[in-house]
């Protein structure tokens, strides 16, 4: 006997109904930015739409309920779930060890100054070089702490930039939390799987905005924390948030042809005439 030929069960009329609504939805949010000439990723109308990754979700569902069959719509839309627990994970791993660097550099290891800033153990007055003396010092390590004013304004830009960098951070957690929690328990059914995802799209995108700014905070502060221990300290720790701005050129530019591609393909999806963007745009 071969194996069973029956085909899969389609789903009931109601739910059939639903999800049509749902990909109507979804076309209607996608529809305004495909119609729109594609500029760069920084269109108000494609922040509307949810970014990267809203806009990845809401393709995803509507080729899911597209797709004609309830094992390819069921398989699309897991898959999509399990995708989005997967970098809400990362971004919660990410986001925790951001946070071991902000508190501590913020509440315990800088609340006092950990070594004098003209000790002659970082070349300020006092240090013997073969016997020279203090002819030999480099007086600018001590002149360093003779600007009290300039660092305590250092301390105050330290102390705002690690408290955002710990606030986007547990906002990332709780994000990230939630988003994990939801996907894997609180919405067994495929059905309430595909309202979330259609309804929570522009939220999508904060499981990787939260950590990012995180980070960039957390590195932003580390020269001005860095301003207590020595100016060579100060210099070396800003080659970090430096290095991430000449960085972010390269990101940007990522992020624009991306959006171009998912431009063209929402075109296609939405089957609007003169296909997006072209190829010269990529």
């Amino acid at each position: 006997m071969g194996g069973s030929s029956v085909a899969p069960e389609a789903p009931p009329l109601s739910e059939q109904l639903e999800r049509k609504a749902m990909c109507e939805r979804a076309k209607d949010i996608l529809r305004p930015w495909a119609l729109s000439p594609f500029t760069s990723m920084w269109q108000p109308v494609f922040t509307k739409a949810g970014q990267h990754e809203g806009i990845g979700v809401l393709m995803n569902v509507i080729g899911a309920i597209e797709s004609g069959t309830e094992i390819e719509t069921e398989r699309t839309i897991v898959r999509q779930c399990d995708d989005l627990v997967s970098l809400a994970s990362t971004s919660m791993v990410v986001s925790g060890l951001a946070l071991t660097c902000s508190i501590p550099l913020a509440f315990t290891l800088l609340s006092a100054d950990p070594l004098p800033l003209a000790s002659g153990t970082l070349g300020g007055d006092g240090w013997d070089a073969q016997g020279s003396g203090v002819e030999a010092a480099v007086r600018w390590y001590e002149g360093w702490v003779t600007h009290k004013s300039a660092l305590h304004a250092c301390h105050w830009l330290e102390m705002v930039l690690l408290s955002l960098s710990a606030g986007f951070n547990f906002s990332g957690i709780v994000f990230c939390f939630c988003t994990v929690a939801q996907y894997s328990l609180y919405v067994p059914t495929l059905d309430s799987k595909i309202w979330c995802l259609v309804d929570q799209y522009e939220a999508t995108q904060f499981a990787w905005t939260y950590p990012v700014l995180g980070i960039l905070f957390l590195a932003a502060a580390f020269p001005f924390a860095a301003v207590r221990v020595s100016p060579v300290a100060t210099l070396g720790a800003a080659l970090p948030i430096t290095m991430l701005l000449v960085k972010t050129r390269w990101v940007f530019g990522w992020g624009t042809k991306a959006a171009a591609l998912q431009h063209t393909m929402a075109r296609r999806l939405l089957k609007i005439d003169g296909g997006g963007v072209g190829k010269g745009s990529m």
